[in-house]
């Protein structure tokens, strides 16, 4: 199982990390954020779809034989340590790339809800959520989290998924 999930999973933080790579430059060079978010997404699917590989590879390599639970247990550890990857990246990224990611960000919000239609109390509120949020990213342990919850459901659903998917117990 070792083999696997550290084969697969190098591929698929390889792909996230190099996508999310890409769209960074598209976001802080080029300031082309639909563009950006599209790469980052992709990335993070194409990385994931790692998970299948492996499990298709297991289960070829072991004549058809792939219980649930193993498939599963390959597929989440590819999940957490590709999230994992694009979690430390991000936190690199963060600190010496883009450091002021969380202006842009809290800028471009303000912006959206002020364009919004929302008045009076309710503007005032998200506003507040929006400087409460920029406030919290700043504690490295808060960003890694929020970062971290970014990514890691897509390849907890990809690695479910592909789990059902190439389950096959052995027949008697």
């Amino acid at each position: 199982m070792k083999k696997y999930v550290l084969r697969y999973s190098s591929i698929a933080s390889l792909i996230i990390v190099v996508c999310m790579i890409i769209s960074t430059v598209l976001y802080v060079q080029y300031n082309q954020k639909p563009a950006s978010m599209a790469i980052g997404f992709a990335g993070m699917l194409l990385g994931f779809s790692a998970i299948y590989f492996a499990l298709e590879r297991y289960k070829r390599d072991h004549l058809g034989h792939l219980p649930f639970l193993e498939a599963l247990k390959i597929g989440l550890s590819i999940a957490v340590i590709g999230s994992l990857s694009y979690t430390i990246v991000w936190m690199l990224e963060f600190q010496w790339v883009f450091p002021n990611f969380m202006d842009q960000f809290s800028a471009d919000q303000i912006a959206q809800l002020k364009t919004s239609g929302l008045t009076g109390e309710a503007l005032q509120t998200e506003l507040n959520k929006v400087s409460e949020m920029a406030e919290n990213y700043k504690n490295p342990w808060f960003r890694f989290g929020i970062t971290f919850s970014e990514i890691v459901p897509f390849g907890l659903m990809i690695a479910l998924l592909a789990a059902f998917i190439l389950r096959k117990n052995k027949t008697s």
